[in-house]
């Protein structure tokens, strides 16, 4: 990516792309069309894609996607019945290896299996919780008009397929990652062969100017990225953010800008562009609080959050504007906007009308979730001693229960069909469990979140579940040690956070750094260093003489 950080080219403000074709032929404004038709003397087709018979079209069964939907930018549902030979009515079959073409880009037969595993199966896993659309309608779209883009999908998709292959002690992740260098197996190798591909087209595009637009900069970049945070590649993934920042500054809103800096163009509603503008600064942000992504951490302050305290969606469809007096300030402004929040869900949840779909209930509720623990989470950030954090041990209680909920539907769903990529954009349980490990000091629910956490099969955006908690373990292990046997309370001058991780994959070793949460004596700062084996879970309920199985609940997730 040095390439382009050197390109002294400034990007214009993005600005929704124009559908190719926002008509078909069942859009006639003429007196005329609305004269009953007859239908042509042609034997009907059944064999064609899902989407042009909902449409009363003829479909061209070009596969994966149909040209009919690509020319019009749908989604192409695929077929019922398999699709003739000749799935591509210019191709030659005395051609030694044919191609199934979609608006100038071509998939061959073996990429045929990647781009359906891409379609049918990961694209549920990434979105996770959420209901975005970005992998659904946005990267497919996007692959049919882009090479660089179509060899993105592909190198995800055999990446995934290669690391559904591997035993799970020989999968990918930031303590062990992938590299070109130690190729697993024959996927593996493929999906390198993609990347380099599309990383190659991406550069000399983008140099030649074929790529002008920040929202095609902006999707390349997220895909990038996508198959660095599968590899476990986090150097590359934070070369990789750093790299799309500095191109795009200019272009996003969610930048911090002065009074005398213009804000970027004005965009219609709904355009695929607000549905991903947001994903760039999320991962930056959130990888600012990983020992990973170092590079974030000092990003932090480019934001501007003041973003985040906009307009509530009512269920009536309208909105609810935020209305703030001067003296309200930061703090108040944004308890005041999570209960606003907070009211909506609650309202969602209970009285939607219709009723809810599981996909829809589940991503509301995580919803409330991450709005209850942010809550919790303003309402203490202003204490130093972090003694506040004890009055919420109530709600930290039915917070882990209701992730265990969620965790054990997803797996019931998830054990028909798989996980493959293991891996999801979007954030979903583990933000809650991880405020509830660190913080919680009442040892049942710490420990019931841990064992939770530890069974949790996925990644959530920039966060390792593995790789976080061996750091917060050393911390809840200063503080257990430290608990006060008579009232079995953890004192102020007892508690510490983890600041800092160092991890040594080839001897299963990590070496984590702890700031003690008050001073010293002097008014200096209090560090330490533990150093946790990677392969033995460390027994902390032995440390205090606990007896309890904090597991039983969550061995169904096993």
């Amino acid at each position: 990516m040095s390439t382009l950080q050197r390109i002294p080219k400034t990007l214009q403000p993005i600005a929704p792309r124009p559908p190719e074709n926002p008509y078909d032929g069942s859009h006639v404004d003429h007196p005329r069309a609305a004269r009953k038709r007859t239908r042509a003397s042609k034997p009907k087709v059944r064999t064609g894609c899902k989407t042009c018979k909902i449409r009363r079209i003829k479909c061209d069964e070009t596969k994966p996607i149909c040209q009919q939907c690509s020319k019009v930018r749908v989604v192409c549902d695929g077929y019922d019945y398999p699709p003739r030979c000749n799935t591509s009515p210019k191709s030659n079959p005395s051609s030694p290896s044919r191609s199934l073409s979609a608006t100038g880009n071509e998939y061959s037969t073996e990429d045929i299996p990647y781009v359906d595993f891409f379609r049918y199966q990961l694209i549920e896993e990434f979105a996770g919780y959420s209901c975005t659309d970005f992998w659904s309608r946005v990267v497919l779209c996007e692959a049919m008009n882009r090479d660089c883009v179509r060899h993105l999908v592909l190198a995800i998709a055999s990446l995934s397929k290669a690391i559904s292959e591997a035993s799970k002690e020989k999968r990918p992740s930031p303590l062990s990652p992938w590299t070109h260098s130690l190729v697993a197996n024959t996927n593996h190798a493929r999906s390198l062969q993609h990347y380099v591909k599309g990383l190659s087209l991406f550069r000399r595009q983008y140099i030649t100017a074929d790529i002008k637009s920040p929202r095609a900069v902006l999707i390349m970049t997220l895909l990038l990225i996508t198959f660095e945070l599968l590899q476990g590649g986090m150097d590359s993934v934070d070369t990789l953010l750093t790299t799309s920042i500095h191109l795009l500054r200019g272009s996003l809103a969610h930048f911090f800008r002065n009074d005398d800096q213009e804000p970027p163009t004005k965009k219609r509603k709904e355009d695929d562009v607000s549905d991903i503008e947001h994903m760039l600064p999320f991962l930056s942000i959130t990888g600012g609080w990983t020992p990973f992504l170092k590079t974030q951490q000092a990003n932090l302050g480019i934001w501007d959050t003041s973003l985040l305290l906009g307009n509530v969606p009512s269920l009536e469809g309208n909105t609810s504007p935020m209305l703030l007096s001067p003296s309200h300030g930061v703090y108040r402004a944004v308890l005041l906007h999570l209960a606003q929040w907070q009211t909506v869900l609650d309202s969602a949840l209970t009285k939607a009308r219709p009723p809810l779909r599981k996909e829809e209930r589940d991503a509301l509720q995580v919803m409330r979730l991450h709005c209850q623990m942010t809550k919790i989470g303003i309402e203490c950030c202003l204490d130093t001693t972090d003694t506040q954090w004890d009055a919420y041990d109530s709600d930290f209680d039915a917070l882990v229960r209701d992730c265990l909920a969620l965790a054990i539907s997803a797996k019931t769903i998830n054990n028909t069909k798989g996980l493959h990529g293991k891996w999801t954009m979007q954030m979903g349980i583990l933000s809650t469990l991880g405020p509830a490990i660190a913080k919680c000091r009442n040892h049942d629910i710490r420990m019931h979140a841990l064992e939770m956490a530890r069974r949790m099969p996925w990644r959530e955006g920039t966060w390792d579940a593995e790789a976080e908690l061996y750091g917060k373990l050393g911390a809840v292990l200063l503080e257990e040690r430290g608990r006060d046997p008579l009232t079995g309370k953890v004192k102020a001058e007892n508690r510490w956070t983890w600041v800092d991780g160092n991890w040594d994959s080839s001897k299963s070793t990590m070496f984590g750094k702890y700031a003690k949460n008050l001073p010293d004596q002097n008014g200096q700062p209090v560090f330490r260093t533990l150093k946790l084996g990677l392969d033995k879970w460390p027994d902390i309920c032995g440390e205090i003489g606990c007896e309890v199985d904090h597991a039983a609940e969550c061995r169904v997730l096993d």
